[in-house]
């Protein structure tokens, strides 16, 4: 096993297993920053549209009952935008496992000059290195990838909690 080799079966091991992960997780990961991507959207038109037309909502009503619950409503629909785009933003990390593997190249090789390439078990040693360095690249992904799913479902209750007090506040205004 040469030098020339292990280089080889290093870019290969990275495509593989970003293959992989992308085979597995991709679909989930796509489905998730499409969610965000929407619940970012119809956040920021439901408040841009609920503040165009604040003075209307708050003092044109006669009467109007419960003004805070639009303020609460506000409140909540730009935290369900932040975390929307904080799930995104985690979302992005999970493309970032081939360029930081292939960047701890330096690491691999100082690792594998320590292997003698001669020896009957390199290729297992071999092995090992690129299972541990990759382990290290995919750290960061798993990391995120709780993030990304703790953030998408804290945007989604509260957007859920931002409609309701909208629709509170509406059913104040009829009754």
């Amino acid at each position: 096993m040469t030098l020339g080799d292990i280089q080889k079966l290093q870019e290969d091991y990275a495509r593989n297993l970003k293959a992989k992960v992308e085979e597995v997780h991709g679909p989930y990961w796509k489905s998730r920053a499409d969610l965000a991507k929407l619940l970012i959207s119809l956040s920021s038109a439901i408040l841009a549209t609920t503040i165009t037309f604040s003075e209307m909502l708050l003092k044109g009503l006669p009467g109007a009952s419960c003004p805070i619950l639009v303020v609460v409503s506000w409140s909540l629909l730009l935290l369900s935008l932040l975390l929307g785009v904080a799930c995104v933003w985690f979302d992005g990390i999970f493309m970032t496992f081939h360029p930081r593997f292939l960047n701890m190249g330096s690491e691999l090789d100082d690792r594998f000059k320590m292997i003698d390439l001669k020896s009957s078990d390199a290729p297992t040693k071999v092995t090992n290195a690129l299972k541990e360095i990759s382990d290290n690249a995919l750290a960061p992904i798993a990391r995120a990838d709780r993030w990304a799913f703790r953030a998408l479902i804290a945007a989604l209750v509260s957007f859920a909690a931002a409609l309701g007090a909208l629709i509170v506040f509406g059913s104040t205004q009829v009754l």
